[in-house]
């Protein structure tokens, strides 16, 4: 028997079990982190490394370690060189990651780690009971839900048809590599679409890309007003009794489809080189013409490319929803209309079973998918342990 079992090794679930095991609360022993991949942040390196990207959208004191500014301390250790960007000092991807899988090491991560793909969890009178595909199951006294939403690619409905063809695909599908070559069409209008539609149109070997997104570019140094993170809109947050408007108030927070300042300059640079053109309009269909992929547009215009990358992120439904909707039925955990949890100030949904990430974005706010919201995550389980 555990006493935690974590479900989730990325930012959401190292945060937690880093901050437990460095603060004593549990032994490498007594804990359990059940996640996917062979190793801590895997899906987290993975998709930030093929996307290219350089610089977080978070700010310095945002991370995996308590202290705010150790990951200030860090880069100076360590030497890194031009650090920071911005006002609010964003970290390189680099220096962030190290600092990270630092974190991971001295506290013992790895050693509570369990590669799995859990499928089942039930309510027992001694506790919960987390089973995993190859058929093993753990107990543990308390579980925490740290389910990432990336999981499954989105494939808008004009893309579904092709979706298993060589010529599409999404940025999510690890099991694919990223075109390289020729004339690619990236689908998209957020940080990760511009990012990487900026980064491919930079390599030799790729003739052009087109960037098409359904609105111009919204501009924003965060993808939430900082606000979020403090009492100015969270006090009126707290106060709202109604989850179907809290649901609606997070929707409205987030700024959702936009880039920063710095990449959008980058973008403007490729697009003077002539390799990167943008196009504005949503797609109505798409179909293979010969070696390539047409794109009608909804200004019936057709887009012409060797390959189509898809950057519509992840599918819009309750993380962990295949194996979570029965324990749901069956424990009769209280949800919102929406679907997602409804849970105390600890993030306690019921018995011992405790939620971060986009589970707790109905407590936490807008931010609770954010670094900033497992940061916030950590410290409320944390005051249960």
């Amino acid at each position: 028997m555990y006493k935690w079992i974590v479900i989730g090794g990325g930012v959401q679930g190292c945060s937690v079990a880093s901050r437990l095991l460095i603060e004593k609360k549990v032994t490498t022993e007594e804990l359990l982190i059940i996640d996917p991949h062979a190793e801590p942040l895997e899906m987290w390196q993975r998709i930030t490394s093929k996307i290219g990207m350089q610089y977080l959208r978070s700010p310095v004191v945002h991370h995996l370690e308590a202290d705010p500014y150790s990951l200030k301390k860090f880069a100076k250790l360590h030497d890194f060189t031009q650090p920071f960007k911005g006002k609010y000092g964003r970290p390189r991807l680099d220096l962030f990651n190290d600092h990270s899988l630092n974190v991971v090491n001295k506290t013992g991560v790895r050693d509570s780690w369990r590669q799995g793909l859990v499928n089942k969890l039930a309510k027992h009178s001694i506790g919960w009971e987390v089973s995993v595909q190859d058929g093993q199951n753990f107990y543990g006294e308390r579980v925490i839900l740290a389910i990432g939403v990336n999981n499954t690619p989105h494939f808008p409905t004009w893309a579904q048809e092709l979706q298993d063809n060589e010529r599409m695909n999404h940025i999510f599908d690890l099991k694919k590599d990223l075109p390289n070559s020729g004339n690619i069409i990236v689908v998209g209008g957020g940080m990760t679409a511009a990012q990487l539609a900026s980064n491919l149109s930079k390599q030799q070997d790729v003739n052009s890309v087109t960037l098409v997104k359904r609105h111009p570019f919204r501009i924003h140094r965060f993808d939430s007003d900082p606000g979020w993170l403090g009492p100015k809109f969270l006090t009126s947050f707290d106060k709202l009794t109604n989850y179907k408007k809290r649901r609606e108030v997070i929707q409205e927070a987030r700024y959702r489809g936009s880039i920063t300042k710095d990449v959008y300059i980058n973008i403007k640079k490729q697009i003077n080189t002539g390799k990167l053109h943008v196009y504005n309009g949503g797609v109505v269909s798409a179909k293979l013409e010969g070696q390539c992929i047409q794109l009608l547009t909804s200004q019936d215009e057709m887009l012409s490319g060797d390959a189509v990358l898809l950057s519509t992120g992840a599918e819009p439904s309750l993380p962990g929803r295949e194996w979570l909707k029965e324990a749901i039925d069956h424990i009769r955990l209280p949800c919102a209309p929406c679907g997602f949890p409804i849970v105390s100030k600890s993030l306690e949904w019921k018995n011992g079973l405790f939620v971060t990430g986009a589970l707790a974005e109905l407590e936490i706010g807008p931010v609770s998918r954010n670094i900033a919201g497992a940061r916030k995550a950590t410290e409320r389980i944390l005051q249960t342990a």
